[in-house]
Parts: C-alpha cells; sequence; structure tokens
C-alpha cells in the first residue's frame, strides 16, 4: 500500500501543482485542504502516513495551531513555509515536526523530506508496537499465574490485549462439535458493541468457516486478515466489523494435548497491522493460555483421580472395620514388630483397643502359648507367609483360629484370625 498523504496549502495552483508532483511520484493524496479547520477534519476522517502543512493559513488555525490538534492523532507533519524567520520557527518546534522545508524547494528535497519523514515515523510505531506487545505478553503471564479462576482468566487476557496491547477488541472461542460446528465465546472484551451477537462464526467449510476464527482452528495455524473491507474470505462479517473499526483481524489456534480446541481472535484499527514480530509474540500468548487451560484440564482430572482415591480409601477403611475376619496390620520395617491398627473383630478377640505405645506381638496376642508366638513373630520378621490353625482363649473358652499371614507391602505384614471353632 503507498504513502498516503494529506495536503495543507492555502494557494490553490501551489497545491494543484505539489498534488500533481505527489501522485507522479507515486504517493496517494487523500486529501487537499486550504484552512486548518478544514485540514483537522479530513486529518481524522482519512488518517493519512504524512502531513504536508503550509503555516500560514487562512482561517483561524494556522499551521502550527493546526498541527496541535492534529497531534493526539499520532500523524507525522512535516512544515512547508515560506517563513524562516526565527519566531515561525520557534513556534513550529513545539509540535515536534519531522521535518520543515522553506519555499521555495527542490523537489528532491522535498522527495527526501517525505521518505525520511514516513520512515522515521514508521519505526517510532514499530518500536512502540513491540514494546506495547511485549508488555501484553508480560502482563497476561502474570494474570495467568495469579488468577485460578478459568473464566476471569481468559477475560482478562481479552482485556489486556485491547487495554496494553492497543487492538480494537480481542476474544477467546472454544470449537464446538455440534452439527454446525460453531464457535461458542468464551470471554470478550474492547469496542465490540454486541459484534458477536450479530454474526455466525463457524468452523467448519462454509462461508461462515473461512474468516481467521473458523480457519485458524481447522488449519491449527494463525489466519491473518489483512484488509477486512478487501479481502473476500471476510465477507459474512465485513459491514458489521468495518462499522466497528476492525480494519484487519488475527485468528490464533488454542491447542491442549495436541488438538485445537478453539482460537483467539484480535482485531486491530490498522489495516495490515500484524506484521512477523507481532504475530510472533501474539503466538506465544496463544500457547500461553492453552497452556493454561490444559494444565487446568490436568489439574481438574488429577483432582477427580484424588477424589475417587479417597472414596476406595474410605470404601476400603469401612470394609476394613466391618468386616468379621480379624484383622491386624504390623509394622516390621524399624526392627521389632509394631501393631499400626487392628479393626472391630481383631479388638474383641484380643482385648487391645488402640495402637498407643506401639505395642508388639507378644503384647497383642498376649492369650497364645510362647510356641506360637514365636513362630507368629518368626513369619512376620521374616517375609514369610504362614497360614495354620491355632488356639485362642477367648471370652472364657479357648476358639479354633485359622491363622494367616501375609505381607502387602515391604513394610507391613497383616495378620488373619478366622473363627473356625463351628466348623469343628
Amino acid at each position: 500500500m503507498g504513502v498516503r498523504i494529506l495536503l495543507v496549502e492555502d494557494e490553490a495552483i501551489t497545491a494543484m501543482d505539489l498534488q500533481r508532483k505527489l501522485e507522479f511520484w507515486g504517493y496517494d493524496v487523500v486529501g487537499v485542504a486550504y484552512s486548518g479547520e478544514t485540514a483537522v477534519e479530513l486529518a481524522q476522517k482519512h488518517h493519512p502516513d504524512l502531513i504536508l502543512m503550509d503555516i500560514v493559513l487562512k482561517g483561524p488555525l494556522n499551521g502550527v495551531d493546526a498541527a496541535k490538534e492534529i497531534r493526539s492523532l499520532d500523524i507525522p507533519v512535516v512544515f512547508l513555509s515560506a517563513h524562516s524567520e526565527g519566531s515561525t520557527m520557534e513556534r513550529a518546534r513545539e509540535v515536534e515536526p519531522y521535518g520543515y522545508l522553506i519555499k521555495p524547494f527542490d523537489e528532491k528535497e522535498l522527495l527526501f523530506s517525505i521518505e525520511l519523514a514516513v520512515q522515521r515515523h514508521r519505526s517510532q510505531l514499530q518500536i512502540k508496537k513491540l514494546n506495547r506487545s511485549l508488555r501484553m505478553l508480560s502482563d497476561c503471564n502474570q494474570a495467568i499465574v495469579r488468577i485460578n479462576d478459568p473464566e476471569k482468566l481468559l477475560r482478562e487476557v481479552c482485556r489486556i490485549i485491547v487495554e496494553v496491547g492497543g487492538y480494537r477488541m480481542a476474544w477467546i472461542g472454544l470449537a464446538e462439535n455440534d452439527e454446525e460446528r460453531s464457535v461458542r465465546p468464551a470471554a470478550e472484551y474492547g469496542f465490540h458493541e454486541g459484534y458477536l451477537d450479530s454474526v455466525t462464526i463457524r468452523w467448519d467449510d462454509s462461508i461462515y468457516g473461512e474468516g481467521p476464527t473458523g480457519r485458524s482452528i481447522r488449519e491449527g495455524e494463525p489466519v491473518i486478515i489483512r484488509d477486512t473491507g478487501e479481502d473476500p474470505r471476510f465477507t459474512p462479517w465485513r459491514d458489521r466489523a468495518v462499522e466497528r473499526g476492525f480494519m484487519s483481524v488475527i485468528g490464533l489456534p488454542l491447542t491442549v494435548k495436541g488438538e485445537t480446541i478453539g482460537a483467539l481472535t484480535v482485531y486491530s484499527g490498522e489495516r495490515d497491522a500484524f506484521d512477523e514480530e507481532e504475530v510472533k509474540l501474539l503466538m506465544e500468548l496463544a500457547g500461553d493460555v492453552s497452556f493454561y487451560i490444559e494444565s487446568r484440564e490436568i489439574l481438574k482430572e488429577m483432582e477427580e483421580r484424588v477424589a475417587r482415591t479417597a472414596q476406595r480409601e474410605r470404601i476400603l477403611k469401612r470394609i476394613f472395620e466391618l468386616s468379621p475376619v480379624a484383622i491386624l496390620n504390623f509394622q516390621v520395617d524399624h526392627g521389632e514388630p509394631a501393631l499400626l491398627e487392628l479393626n472391630r473383630e481383631a479388638s474383641i478377640i484380643t482385648g487391645v483397643k488402640e495402637c498407643s505405645g506401639s505395642p508388639g506381638v507378644h503384647d497383642v496376642l498376649r492369650g497364645l502359648d510362647e510356641e506360637d508366638l514365636k513362630k507368629i513373630k518368626g513369619a512376620i520378621m521374616g517375609d514369610v507367609e504362614l497360614e495354620e490353625m491355632i488356639s485362642y482363649p477367648h471370652q472364657g473358652r479357648t476358639k479354633l483360629f485359622r491363622l494367616k499371614i501375609v505381607r502387602p507391602s515391604p513394610e507391613i505384614a497383616s495378620v488373619f484370625l478366622i473363627d473356625v471353632t463351628s466348623e469343628r
């Protein structure tokens, strides 16, 4: 796209001559203003790349005054003036012009001043944009670390993209696997004025899926519309986008576990806004958002797994407590076996109510004769499974129990006592 110039000159013949030369050199003259007031209006309307401004103009606003009002638009101004006295140049210096040519000037001098001003301004814009993008990325990463609520985080990311990054709008859409392959907005922020409610955006291969959002989801790559007013792929959304100042758009895929689950879509108020460095930073941001979503999903899966494990443990604990088989677990990794836990049936049989003091085998099974105690302790200490019948005094009578010892883990030995008295 050529350099767009607004020419401000109150002498009609001079203005016509300058316009002819500029267009011959390949510049696009977007308008000619003969007064300061008209210059301000045309600058606001066309937002040119450069303004060539005469200082002495007809009407209440001279060139310097007009440049002061235009200054907020960040458009470079090169003054053209027949006045070289110190007071005029001092006033002109206040608005920090990109050049000052004294009439009459030759064509080479004018051409050089235009190119120098445009290049200088573009370099400054590039530096500002890069710094803004870096700050945007940093602020988004801080938000990702700080905010645990996914809904709040995604909206905060969109807000930072607009307010810090300087874009018109940003939204995050999730790809639905419904019949229409629709894209559901999860967060949005900016100068949208109901934009998403007024348009249809899909990720299928219909015309509604050919925009940057749908294609980035389908293809898993960034998709850029550099001019929403001209690109035929953007036809379904053009009118509503242009009236909101969306001049260019980029769709960035959000990938979780190797699959594209949605897109981050960013709208700029400038045509051809997304250069190579900008795209890299936005891709990095989309990657950070994807990582956050994936981390949240992994965390959710872990929490669900922990909850299921805890539920199983509660069930097993309940089974342990209510089992009709007496169960005693001894800890054996610290030398002398020590009772770790016993269930209700084991407590009834042995008379042991709690495990405080880490009672040993002799303390717990004190009703057995010495020979049986040595055999049981030896099996526990020697990591040997044992199963045999033993007699054990219980409630004033001797009962017959089937005793079984197993090692469910290197540090635990489990003793089972099954009452088989009635089977004799």
